[in-house]
């Protein structure tokens, strides 16, 4: 049919997608009676005060509002529908656009073959990539991935205080090793900024390391002492 001569006024600005169900609704239409009696207290005071007054509605003076917010929705989806078939191009929301800020970040950490591996797990996560080989070969055929660390955080266990150190050296050693070659990686890159998203941890393999690692008992007082 024809298309109405709103539309391509409409295409410019993208409808506001309704929020808050009729909860929403019904602190909207009275947000500035609330704002009155709130005057001099803090923005949440006023949904605290609207929250509690909801609350206070029967289910029969919730419907006209719930009736409302319906109608809103509607009304959104059928703009949004006449925006993008206008040409408009649907703004990403504030959450959208954070998550996909960190994948890209994330992307672009992993794309780069050269970066230095961050070691993980601490001296349990330097054991078990040591002894990975050997407790999977004492497993059955079929075994799962998580079957390997869950006999590698049994073993560790039974490991002496003296055998722990070890592994806890050899773990402060990786961690150095790692710490200078990022140096030279980010001289090498020319721009220190560049690296930087590459220090955030992404080894999926090792990621099992984290499972177990022994916390120092003295830290964990923290909270209740």
């Amino acid at each position: 049919g024809s298309r109405s001569p709103l539309v391509g006024s409409m295409a410019l600005e993208q409808p506001k997608r309704p929020a808050g169900g009729g909860y929403g609704i019904f602190l909207g239409e009275n947000r500035a009676d609330f704002q009155k009696k709130c005057t001099g207290q803090p923005i949440s005071a006023v949904a605290k005060m609207a929250g509690e007054q909801w609350k206070k509605l029967t289910p029969e003076q919730k419907a006209p509002y719930d009736k409302k917010f319906a109608e809103a929705k509607a009304k959104y989806d059928k703009d949004m529908a006449a925006f993008l078939a206008a040409g408009g191009v649907k703004a990403k929301g504030a959450r959208a656009v954070r998550s996909e800020k960190r994948k890209a970040k994330e992307g672009k950490a992993k794309k780069d073959p050269n970066a230095p591996k961050k070691p993980v797990g601490g001296a349990y996560g330097v054991w078990l990539n040591e002894n990975r080989e050997k407790i999977a070969k004492s497993l059955p055929k079929d075994h799962k991935i998580t079957d390997v660390t869950k006999a590698g955080s049994a073993q560790w266990k039974k490991l002496s205080a003296a055998d722990k150190k070890t592994w806890e050296e050899a773990f402060a050693k990786k961690q150095a090793e790692y710490k200078a070659a990022m140096e030279a990686y980010k001289k090498a890159k020319g721009d220190a900024g560049e690296g930087e998203d590459v220090e955030e941890d992404e080894e999926g393999e090792e990621e099992e390391a984290e499972e177990e690692k022994p916390a120092p008992q003295k830290k964990l007082r923290k909270a209740g002492a």
